[in-house]
């Protein structure tokens, strides 16, 4: 099931704050609003840049084993 917009908020707002903090997590919704950001062009130009789908697939089955190990592990008391 899909997240609502209110969740998704919520959930991006508490990873940004977990990995940048709460002062550079605000500065950065400042230059959200306040640029004139493409992000489909800015998608285009840089996300997956050197990629292929073959590679793509193998980062996702690499990181799926990975999952699937560590929920296998008996958690330690």
């Amino acid at each position: 099931m899909a997240m609502t917009d209110s969740e998704l908020k919520s959930k991006c707002f508490t990873i940004l704050s977990e990995q940048v903090g709460n002062v550079e997590m605000e500065r950065f919704i400042m230059l959200l609003n306040r640029d004139t950001f493409d992000y489909t062009e800015w998608r285009k130009a840089n996300l997956f840049q050197g990629e292929t789908v073959d590679s793509l697939c193998d980062q996702i089955e690499q990181f799926q084993k990975t999952q699937s190990v560590s929920a296998q592990k008996p958690a330690m008391a």
